[in-house]
């Protein structure tokens, strides 16, 4: 009975699983820093929005983000450790910007939209055109978050009105540098006001008239969205909340909040190659199931996101209690199922037109690395509007004096 090979069996079973090497540790180390600086400029993003931070949905974002995993704590300075203090200095800086205004001795601050760690946000009005507009002034921070969201909207904007003067997008009217309390420096832009939320517009009237224009705001929202894709770029961060009207008198959607947006071109009309690893970048209520696995976003996943919005536009009720089949789910499963192509598309459309499932066959089922057919897309959209229309001139009520005037002809 010879022992002496227990011990060598013992610290064979013993044995742990070996050690990431110094490679793979650093590997794994840049992509932390990538996934924490991909959130803190989310963060930046969210605070540096055209839209107040009270507006309705946003307990619908906090749900989707937490029921989807795709919340992530933002690590280091940004984590509010002393939250009076954090926010007693960002009073402090809006106290110092107002008092500084009218800022490039054009802007009067008119009311404070946003505020927060990453900057400020104010509605604007031009001293001498009388003009209304959005500043946005992005905060001087260590990561530098909030300038880079700011400074690549700005860089956006101008270049797509140097391309392209009929764009759906909010135009660019002034960009420069401020100085906060302490002197640093701080990016600005100022962006056209599309101060009519499309809900408020659509949800004025009701029946086939309501319908009629939840219809012309989809078709407005996809040129919109043909316009960024012309140009090389998604938007990846569509939805009701990113998106106006000029007025009402002048009907014009608008998409806005461009802070997420990315190039999927290289500068040369070639598709840049999909990255193996990239954080995902959106707001997941709205987003695609395959931008929610961690993908590559295409042309197809902006695309998605529209007929999603599309379906919240053509809602019975302005707020009603599940607007998507997902929203307010807890289950990761169901969020997956419902938002692939195996979802029943009657539960999904169920208050769209009859083109809009055609429409949906399509993205569902296209082949992502290829152009999407815009023209399919625009011309069912047209033929519903048309539908529409038709229905709503058969419900308007008959005008009082065309009734009068019937009476007097066959009296």
């Amino acid at each position: 009975n010879d022992l002496s090979c227990i011990p060598s069996i013992i610290s064979s079973r013993g044995k742990t699983k070996p050690k990431k090497s110094i490679k793979d540790q650093q590997t794994s180390a840049k992509r932390n820093q990538r996934m924490v600086f991909s959130a803190q400029k989310t963060a930046a993003t969210r605070q540096l929005s055209c839209v107040s931070a009270n507006r309705p949905s946003n307990r619908r974002v906090a749900h989707s983000q937490k029921a989807s995993g795709k919340h992530i704590e933002v690590a280091g300075s940004d984590r509010q450790r002393d939250q009076e203090k954090q926010d007693q200095a960002v009073q402090d800086l809006v106290e110092h910007l107002k008092s500084i205004a009218p800022f490039n001795k054009r802007w009067q601050v008119i009311e404070t939209i946003n505020q927060g760690t990453y900057g400020v946000v104010f509605s604007v009005r031009d001293v001498v055109t009388k003009v209304y507009g959005v500043i946005k002034v992005a905060k001087s921070m260590a990561n530098e978050a909030g300038n880079v969201s700011a400074e690549w909207e700005g860089f956006i904007l101008e270049t797509m009105f140097k391309r392209s003067e009929t764009a759906s997008i909010v135009r660019l009217l002034d960009k420069g540098m401020l100085a906060d309390q302490h002197g640093e420096g701080m990016e600005f832009v100022v962006l056209e006001k599309a101060a009519v939320p499309v809900k408020d517009y659509i949800y004025e009237v009701e029946g086939a008239h309501r319908k009629y224009r939840a219809a012309n705001i989809s078709l407005q929202m996809l040129k919109g969205i043909y316009d960024l894709h012309a140009q090389g770029l998604l938007h990846r961060d569509l939805k009701p909340d990113n998106m106006g009207l000029c007025s009402r008198e002048q009907p014009i959607a608008l998409l806005f909040d461009l802070g997420m947006a990315r190039m999927y071109t290289d500068g040369e009309s070639d598709i840049r190659p999909p990255r193996t690893c990239c954080p995902f970048r959106g707001t997941p209520e709205w987003a695609s199931g395959h931008a929610q696995k961690g993908r590559e976003q295409t042309r197809f996943d902006d695309l998605i996101a529209w007929l999603y919005v599309t379906c919240e536009l053509f809602a019975n009720e302005r707020e009603p209690i599940q607007p998507l089949p997902w929203t307010y789910r807890n289950n990761t499963r169901a969020h997956k199922y419902l938002k692939s192509m195996y979802c029943p598309a009657r539960y999904l459309l169920k208050t769209l037109p009859d083109q809009f499932y055609a429409i949906n066959a399509y993205l569902q089922t296209a082949n992502p690395q290829k152009p999407p057919d815009y023209h399919f897309l625009a011309e069912k959209t047209y033929e519903a509007i048309k539908e529409l229309e038709v229905k709503k001139l058969l419900l308007s009520p008959i005008p009082m004096v065309t009734l009068r005037l019937l009476e007097l002809l066959f009296s």
